[in-house]
């Protein structure tokens, strides 16, 4: 590739035009250093051409979801710009140096970076190019200041956190979110889609997490199988309307870089194609530095089956709408529940930790009686972190995060109450309410919660009398066909379970000849509304599942 020099001026000023959509930026960027002779205007190496008749739609097209002619980068099943994928976007990672982010190197099979044979992109053009990819490559909007791009590598950047070492092939994956550029003092919280990329589904039972100090908080969430095309690639800012998306489930978070260890015989499921949601809170505390932000989530996997039970997760949130905090000096208690009646079930919780700002002083949970009053208390949020000690106090920056050894077994039907306070007596504060709401200064009430329950779903679970077990159509919007073949006389159970693990019904229990089946199941019955539900087949005292969401 021949590069076109320009004067630095010229340079600066294509880059930090007013008003410019950040596309515009890197397409401007392609047409000073790679059209000439390489990829337009002459020659288009690598059958890619940048300059598209001088049409920045034209080049749009050519680059974004187009796979890469490159052998080695289309078998990793990278495009030339994958939006919402830096790493895995093969042009970037052309024009990326290892004095910029050594986590982008081609390999030998992937030819020269870009431009070739001359001087490289500057950081800061590099990092734009990165930046406009992570927030889903859009053609038009602004998604980051050149300004605070330039100022990152030259003026007052603050040092990334070191990347911890993957899993090792074979054992897990990572997951890397960001880098997320914060001016000084500006607080942001969002969530990114995810893909895993899995052939088939797996168990994990053990995720290591690490952030940076200004964190306020990392969380990994799942689609339902289907869901993800519901909402965008890339960095989706995020506010009170869509803080708690109904396309996805909660699985773990961390407010700290910590491992989480799941008990023995236990572990999260992942069916195939997974799609994880992430979510990140950050906050630069820093009055004068530009802070990048990064998360990285390392998961450990097993093969499906080698746990007993599956750990499930919840957020129990209080009803945001009645979290009403008046500024008169008073405290101020809240209590909600979390039940389900005439469940037949028990949680056997293994972890409990809370979730309030600045103006929380307590927050407790406890059983609840079956006529709807507290029973024993189950977590005390004046412990410290690692509830070992009762500090005497509650600290919502580091809430206690306790976990149950051996698990503690909850009544479903009966469940839980949890309660918290709140007292606002902060001279600086002006206003006259504290609602519901993401930053600091705003309010929130919720509780983290991960349990088993008694019924094995989707984990362990093993078949020998049936096979070719399937449900479809999958998503379902109305009869959903059930299909199984017996190998012998045997007796057949099957159930409705939802994502909670709740019996929706019990469809058959009775003896069955040898031979194929098919179990026409009716979704616009009564108890069933939209979501993930289960069917589960049990043949001779052996159970099997099957995943399928419920659509409108």
């Amino acid at each position: 590739m021949k590069h076109f020099y320009i004067s630095a001026a010229l340079v600066f000023s294509v880059f930090t035009a007013k008003a410019q959509s950040t596309y515009q930026s890197v397409y401007n960027l392609f047409q000073a250093n790679c059209t000439i002779g390489c990829h337009g205007n002459g020659g288009t190496s690598g059958n890619l051409d940048l300059y598209g008749g001088g049409s920045a739609s034209t080049v749009y097209n050519n680059i974004v979801n187009v796979t890469p002619v490159n052998p080695a980068a289309a078998a990793k099943g990278e495009k030339r710009i994958m939006p919402g994928y830096p790493e895995r976007s093969f042009l970037l990672r052309k024009c990326a140096t290892t004095a910029w982010d050594n986590a982008y190197a081609l390999d030998v099979t992937e030819g020269n970076n870009m431009p070739d044979n001359q001087p490289s992109l500057e950081k800061e053009e590099i990092e734009l190019i990165r930046q406009w990819i992570q927030y889903g490559a859009p053609q038009s909007g602004q998604v980051i200041s050149t300004q605070t791009l330039y100022n990152y590598y030259h003026v007052n950047g603050r040092p990334r956190i070191t990347p911890p070492p993957a899993p090792a092939p074979g054992e897990g994956f990572q997951v890397h979110f960001g880098p997320v550029i914060l001016d000084p003092l500006q607080e942001i919280e969002y969530y990114k889609k995810e893909a895993v990329f899995n052939a088939t589904p797996f168990e994990a039972n053990k995720l290591s997490c690490t952030i940076d100090d200004d964190s306020h908080h990392f969380l990994l969430f799942g689609f339902l199988p289907g869901a993800e095309s519901e909402l965008d690639e890339g960095l989706r800012t995020v506010d009170v309307s869509n803080v708690f998306p109904d396309q996805t489930k909660y699985i773990v978070g961390w407010v700290d870089s910590e491992t989480t260890d799941l008990p023995d015989n236990t572990a999260y499921y992942f069916p195939d194609s997974a799609v994880l949601d992430l979510n990140y809170h950050i906050i630069n505390y820093s009055e004068d530095s530009i802070l990048a932000a990064e998360a990285y989530a390392n998961v450990y996997t097993q093969p499906l089956g080698t746990a007993e039970r599956e750990m499930k997760s919840e957020l129990v949130i209080y009803n945001p709408t009645a979290l009403l905090i008046f500024n008169n000096g008073n405290e101020q208690t809240f209590s909600g529940s979390r039940f389900e009646a005439g469940s037949q079930d028990d949680w056997n919780i293994w972890f409990l930790s809370t979730h309030t700002h600045k103006y929380g002083t307590a927050y407790n949970v406890y059983k609840r009686n079956a006529n709807g009053s507290k029973g024993d208390i189950l977590y005390d949020g004046n412990y410290n972190t690692n509830y070992t000690f009762n500090q005497g106090y509650y600290d919502w920056q580091h809430p206690a995060n306790k976990y149950f050894d051996p698990l503690e077994t909850v009544d479903a039907s009966n469940g839980i109450i949890h309660e918290a306070k709140y007292k606002i007596s902060d001279p600086d504060e002006q206003a006259f309410l504290i609602t519901f709401g993401l930053t600091t200064a705003d309010e929130m009430m919720l509780i983290f919660m991960q349990y088993t329950v008694n019924a094995p779903i989707g984990i362990n679970e093993a078949i020998t009398a049936a096979e070719n077990v399937s449900a479809y159509p999958n998503p379902v919007a109305d009869v959903l066909n059930f299909s199984y073949t017996l190998k012998e006389e045997s007796t057949v159970a099957i159930d409705i379970y939802d994502i909670s693990g709740k019996l929706v019904a019990n469809l058959m229990n009775k003896t069955e000849t040898a031979g194929k089946k098919i179990a026409q199941i009716n979704t616009n019955a009564p108890g069933w509304t939209s979501g993930t539900y289960y069917v589960r087949l049990s043949v001779n005292g052996e159970s099997i599942s099957k995943q399928i969401v419920k659509i409108d």
